[in-house]
């Protein structure tokens, strides 16, 4: 992903966050090999705020599917939770399977991910879908 698509994308992020008037936001973009390409962290947000959103990119870039449905594969069983325990040990950047990790594409080719992490798990997936689809970077 180039720097230039994901400092949109984070910027419209922010910008979603701003508009539905959410508590302060982290937002961690990677590329396809899971390289930082962006990242903010809006004033007064906690400590752990970025170090969740990335892990949340993390999650979705790493197995290549959005965190909303990793969590579906783990509520339903189909992945045991010492998955995700061993999954956590290997990775470098944490691996966080709550909604509010999604894929970056464009064309059918996965650029990277964005991972948010500040509001409701809900509303943190709304505002990285909101902004993918703003910009035409949706599956």
């Amino acid at each position: 992903m180039q720097f230039e698509i994901a400092k949109a994308l984070g910027e419209a992020a922010l910008s979603q966050a701003d508009q539905h008037q959410l508590p302060p936001l982290a937002i961690v973009i990677l590329d396809a090999g899971g390289l930082i390409k962006f990242a903010a962290t809006q004033d007064g947000a906690g400590s752990l705020r970025h170090p969740i959103a990335l892990a949340k990119a993390n999650a979705a870039i790493g197995m290549g599917m959005s965190t909303r449905q990793l969590y579906a594969l783990f509520e339903q069983g189909v992945l045991p939770d010492r998955f995700a325990t061993s999954i956590s040990t290997v990775s470098t950047q944490g691996f966080a399977p709550q909604p509010g990790g999604e894929l970056t594409r464009k064309a059918g080719v996965t650029l990277g991910s964005i991972g948010i992490s500040g509001a409701s798990s809900d509303q943190d997936e709304a505002v990285a879908i909101e902004s993918l689809r703003n910009l035409g970077l949706a599956s």
